[in-house]
């Protein structure tokens, strides 16, 4: 596969892109229950705690490990961040500090993939009898992680709505 500058440019934009949306939470979530867990899944904070998880101990060093080895990496050598992943009860109690920290590994990935050069993007990640380049694997990254950051950006809007139809309600009936 041929990658080209223009690629890697979008590539860092959308990784940009992300580092943006996690500041532009710390505005909004404070108006939203982000430590309730809905039956069978993760509440907002442990989600956010996971994505940073994936991102400092999976993907970024598998995309370290890839431009800084002469030979193609193996994705089997790495354990999967689901089974690694603890939420931390403290953290998830202070909401802004783990969006700061969010935020600042964001960066520093932003930074890290800035200064990977063109011809690394190529290089080769297998995963059992498949392979994948380095770009490919980022870029699969970048869609995993803004699928989910829509998934809580629609939590946070389906909870400001759900408190705006509340105050509705209690304004047109202000004995209950």
């Amino acid at each position: 596969m041929d990658i080209k500058q223009s690629q890697i440019d979008s590539l860092i934009d959308d990784v940009a892109y992300l580092e943006h949306e996690a500041e532009a939470l710390k505005y909004v979530i404070d108006s939203v229950p982000y430590d309730e867990t809905p039956p069978g899944g993760r509440s907002i904070a442990e989600i956010l705690m996971f994505l940073d998880h994936a991102q400092q101990y999976y993907y970024r060093k598998v995309i370290e490990d890839s431009f800084k080895s002469s030979r193609p990496i193996n994705l089997n050598a790495y354990v999967d961040p689901e089974e690694t992943f603890e939420p931390d009860e403290e953290l998830s109690k202070d909401i802004q500090k783990l969006l700061y920290k969010l935020s600042k590994h964001r960066v520093a990935l932003l930074n890290l993939i800035k200064n990977i050069q063109l011809i690394d993007w190529e290089r080769e990640i297998s995963k059992g009898r498949e392979s994948i380049t380095l770009y490919e694997f980022t870029s699969q990254m970048v869609r995993k992680e803004r699928s989910t950051l829509k998934e809580i950006a629609d939590l946070v809007l389906t909870y400001q709505n759900s408190k705006q139809m509340q105050r509705e309600l209690e304004s047109r009936n202000p004995e209950s």
